[in-house]
């Protein structure tokens, strides 16, 4: 007999249309889904022109250091953020950077940084979003590390 599955439902905003989104919230059901794809760069908006005259869209400030396209091309979220510039290769000769990072959208942030640290995530940080939630409240988000060191967020929406 297949176990019992736990469905919530969020929205998640989609060529400005929310759109409703089953998440599993099972034990051994993924913990989320890529919200989108964020290149960290010196210059958000400069890069956010070139990845717009690529794959289509118009880049939008969403507050200081983060550009959006807008709409999503293709449905996939693409973001720029703020970051110091790349020094190149560290001194071990691992890459120090640019780098890519995942931001995960979540329903439940502390159940789904249970099942990160369970399966082998590092937990770095914990932020708050410089823009509001919907009605106003602040909206946190997780960063970690994955075993191999690439850098992703939990982000509750």
């Amino acid at each position: 007999m297949e176990p019992l599955r736990h469905f919530c439902t969020a929205g998640c905003l989609v060529g400005g249309e929310v759109m409703m989104r089953a998440m599993n919230t099972d034990a051994g059901a993924p913990v989320g889904w890529v919200r989108e794809i964020v290149l960290d760069c010196p210059d958000p908006q400069d890069l956010a022109r070139f990845w717009a005259g690529l794959l289509g869209g118009t880049p939008v400030e969403w507050y200081p250091g983060w550009v959006t396209l807008e709409p999503p091309p293709h449905g996939q979220r693409f973001s720029f953020q703020r970051t110091a510039p790349w020094a190149g290769p560290s001194a071990r000769g691992a890459p120090a950077g640019p780098l890519v990072h995942f931001d995960v959208l979540v329903d439940d942030l502390a159940r789904a940084h249970a099942r990160v640290v369970a399966a082998g995530g590092v937990f770095l940080a914990e932020r708050v979003s410089p823009r509001p939630g919907p009605g106003g409240e602040r909206v946190p988000w997780r960063v970690y590390t994955d075993p191999a060191g690439h850098p992703f967020c939990l982000v509750v929406r």
